[in-house]
């Protein structure tokens, strides 16, 4: 999966009356009656009673912690901190196909392709942040869920996740790949058929009672991949819901680990092992940008 990023896309503004314009008219509609309620009270206190003004107050309190109940935490963080604009690091077209960079290893640069596909679909931002129910502070952010939608792009991070698990682990006992269904489901499905092992689709949310999505079989010993780990929530759900279906879970792969963030320690809370290709944080990102600039053609 991409960065889990609490962002909006570049040029949205940004403003407090954007972030309030997104929150939903029956979210906020709490709040403006706790507002009225509140200017009640004064009026009531002034004009007629200490007791009629008491419970208006107390009206509008209660409307205030329902709107604040009732309001989606991601709403109320873009409310409070405002929406996050990143903007792309390089000037070479996304979709322009790795070898035809002149960035890696045997074309005249210095990157692997996967530091390449990082390159490509990198965006920054000073003072941005990944996470939903922890906060990690990070400047760059890597969308390997666009990078999947570029079919040579796609093909060079199956090739790598492949062979990552061949090299990491006993293929042979493995009889699942399994991810998160907001996760890159073009890699794990791809990673699946190439290893010859059942894709399964886990959905933090169940529909029709369901949530794990994929062809029903006997759970076995299975493994978590995804593309990016940085907020450990999601991996580490995705690993409970696999035991609660009679899977055997013991290993997650990813191909990069944003070590700002706290994916292996809530993986190793379950006793799963998180198995990065790469460990990057904001500084070994900004090297690599350093070093595709240096190379990318004049």
């Amino acid at each position: 999966m991409p960065d889990r990023l609490n962002a909006s896309a570049p040029g949205d503004g940004g403003t407090w009356m954007n972030s309030i314009s997104k929150i939903p008219t029956a979210i906020i509609q709490p709040f403006s009656l706790s507002a009225t309620a509140l200017v009640a009270a004064v009026f009531l206190g002034i004009f007629v009673s200490a007791l009629t003004a008491i419970i208006a107050l107390a009206l509008s309190a209660l409307l205030l912690v329902l709107g604040l109940v009732g309001t989606p935490r991601a709403a109320l963080g873009r409310l409070v901190v405002g929406d996050q604009a990143f903007s792309a690091v390089s000037d070479i077209d996304s979709d322009t196909p790795v070898a035809s960079t002149k960035l890696t290893r045997g074309h005249g640069g210095s990157l692997s392709p996967l530091e390449t596909l990082c390159f490509l679909h990198l965006y920054v931002r000073e003072g941005g942040y990944v996470g939903r129910s922890r906060r990690f502070d990070v400047d760059y952010f890597v969308d390997l869920m666009s990078a999947a939608l570029v079919q040579d792009h796609l093909n060079v991070m199956t090739t790598e996740l492949v062979n990552h698990i061949q090299r990491a682990a006993d293929v042979e006992k493995i009889s699942v790949l399994a991810g998160p269904k907001r996760g890159n489901a073009l890699l794990i499905a791809n990673a699946a058929h190439s290893l010859s092992l059942t894709p399964l689709l886990i959905k933090e949310r169940p529909l029709f009672g369901k949530n794990l999505e994929g062809v029903d079989g006997e759970p076995g010993r299975a493994a978590i991949v995804d593309d990016i780990s940085s907020d450990g929530e999601l991996l580490a759900n995705c690993a409970q819901l696999m035991r609660e279906g009679g899977y055997d879970v013991q290993d997650a792969y990813v191909l990069i680990d944003r070590t700002e963030g706290d994916s292996a320690e809530r993986l190793a809370e379950l006793d799963v092992s998180l198995h990065p290709l790469l460990s990057l944080d904001d500084q070994k990102l900004r090297s690599i940008v350093n070093r595709a600039r240096h190379a990318a053609p004049q």
